[in-house]
């Protein structure tokens, strides 16, 4: 019976909205990765880290100050790309628990999204790494 009353969702809008925004965070990180191997003269794998370290104090700053909840509100799953929306998700929940303290309030609470994510993404590639070497890609052998 709830389902009847249930508002329909707009999905192929919120589709071009997430693809939309997702993409624009992109062209702003390719954007940051073009400017610092002009202005440094590195290559693109030299400013790699920068840029991504750049993307998250971005996204971090923009969470502090509200900005960024209010985008992913309008975005939608484009908010979500993995380097702002994994520093966001942190940011918030240390946010949140800042008033408990530094150690038991925002360091604990901050890692409970973040802890399975790391985990997750641990597992995931040492299984992809053990079947790369079996085979017969590792360059090397057991």
């Amino acid at each position: 019976m709830a389902d009847k009353h249930v508002p329909s969702r707009p999905v192929f809008k919120n589709c071009i909205r997430a693809f939309l925004s997702g993409g624009l965070i992109c062209v702003i990180g390719q954007g940051i990765q073009e400017a610092l191997m002009a202005g440094f003269d590195l290559s693109s794998k030299e400013a790699a880290s920068p840029t991504v370290a750049l993307l998250i104090l971005i996204s971090v700053i923009l969470t502090c100050f509200g900005v960024y909840d209010k985008l992913a509100q309008w975005c939608g799953a484009g908010t979500a790309v993995p380097v702002t929306g994994f520093a966001n998700s942190m940011c918030s929940a240390a946010l949140e628990h800042r008033s408990e303290g530094i150690v038991l309030g925002m360091a604990a609470n901050m890692f409970k999204l973040a802890g399975s994510v790391i985990v997750f993404g641990t597992v995931a590639a040492f299984i992809v790494g053990i079947i790369y070497i079996f085979l017969g890609h590792g360059g090397g052998h057991l």
